[in-house]
């Protein structure tokens, strides 16, 4: 038993450090980050442009309705299942499910506990 537990008080102290590092640090989303001269830069330019080109440049897609969540993203675009790739994915899993239904229904070990 002793064997097993060697190593035990190391990794616990190995843990306790790691968990006391990750809670200590503050999160990376505490502190806005000072803008940087790219930053200003491309604020500047982008402020510099007259709204009709920023309007232009803009794309134009129609909203989805609120009922059509689950339609395509593009017009052209097959669900998954409807693919080649997603037709072998559920033969795949049709079959890992069935192998399993059967090597469990003829285990070989026989124990009073099961």
């Amino acid at each position: 038993m002793t064997r097993y537990l060697k190593h035990a008080r190391p990794l616990a102290g190995a843990l306790a450090l790691v968990v006391g590092w990750t809670l200590a640090a503050p999160p990376a989303f505490a502190a806005e980050p000072a803008p940087g001269p790219i930053t200003a830069a491309a604020t500047a330019k982008v402020e510099a442009v007259p709204a009709a080109t920023l309007a232009q440049a803009a794309p134009t897609t129609p909203a989805a309705k609120a009922g059509s969540a689950a339609a395509p993203a593009t017009t052209g675009e097959k669900p998954f299942l409807k693919t080649t790739k997603g037709a072998i994915a559920l033969v795949l899993l049709a079959g890992t499910l069935g192998y399993m239904g059967y090597s469990m229904s003829h285990d070989r070990i026989k124990s009073p506990a099961k």
